[in-house]
């Protein structure tokens, strides 16, 4: 007897082939959540996502012949709360401390950030080591890297005063609920230059630390999946295409 050997049609043929490269590509099963966090990560004015991160990861799907990819924009804490449970999701801007290195998988540089302790100028708060700074009210973005800072170093859990957005944070400063804010000296500052806000009201009164900003993967996603997007990250990095885009965001004086 002979044996059977399958034949396809030409039509079935053409449209295997016509399958579309990017349907297998690793990086759009992926959930991608981001925050308010200027310059890196907003919504603009029309309600998209804008800000040097999301140019730089759509740049990054370009590279890996991905898709553009839905991006939600959310309360730090919950895209923090998210990507700790959830085994796909991608959280950006994150910061890489040595706290939460061994937490998640990583995808770096985006840039950065200095996280510093705000005050205003006309109280009179001097801090000439991180343990004056105990004493104080101190406010910080729930769940992000300027309150962990804090809670990792020892201080009061009392003392540090949740909020979900920065901008609720630097309210709380005005009002006099809190003494500090911790937080990213870029972005607090791009916060206070819009037109309704006095920067010369704030000054930072001590430095925490400096970290990397980075995408930060869950711990399910798999290492080749994540290989594949810091290949296409490095490359990005290298081009004279990433170097518009931040002077764009990071224009020089």
């Amino acid at each position: 007897m002979r044996a059977w050997t399958p034949t396809f049609s030409l039509p079935l043929i053409v449209a295997m082939l016509a399958v579309p490269a990017w349907a297998a590509t690793p990086l759009a099963g992926l959930h991608y959540l981001s925050e308010e966090y200027r310059p890196y990560n907003y919504l603009d004015e029309t309600g998209q996502p804008a800000g040097l991160a999301v140019e730089l990861l759509q740049r990054v799907w370009q590279q890996t012949a991905t898709p553009p990819q839905p991006i939600a924009i959310m309360p730090w804490a919950r895209g923090y709360y998210l990507l700790t449970q959830k085994p796909n999701v991608v959280l950006f801007s994150t910061a890489r401390t040595e706290a939460r290195d061994p937490l998640f998988k990583w995808a770096c540089p985006i840039g950065y950030a200095e996280i510093v302790l705000l005050g205003l100028t006309r109280r009179a708060i001097t801090i000439n080591k991180l343990e004056d700074a105990q004493q104080y009210n101190i406010g910080a973005v729930r769940a992000d890297v300027g309150e962990q800072l804090l809670l990792n170093n020892g201080f009061d859990e009392q003392k540090v005063m949740s909020a979900n957005r920065l901008g609720q944070a630097i309210k709380m400063l005005d009002s006099g609920r809190v003494d500090l804010v911790s937080t990213n000296k870029t972005t607090v500052m791009s916060l206070l230059s819009s037109p309704d806000a006095d920067p010369a009201r704030y000054q930072v009164r001590w430095v925490l630390s400096s970290e990397q900003f980075c995408y930060a993967f869950s711990q399910g996603v798999d290492d080749a999946v994540v290989k594949t997007f810091q290949n296409g990250l490095t490359q990005v990095l290298a081009s004279s295409e990433f170097q518009q885009i931040q002077r764009k965001y990071f224009p020089t004086p």
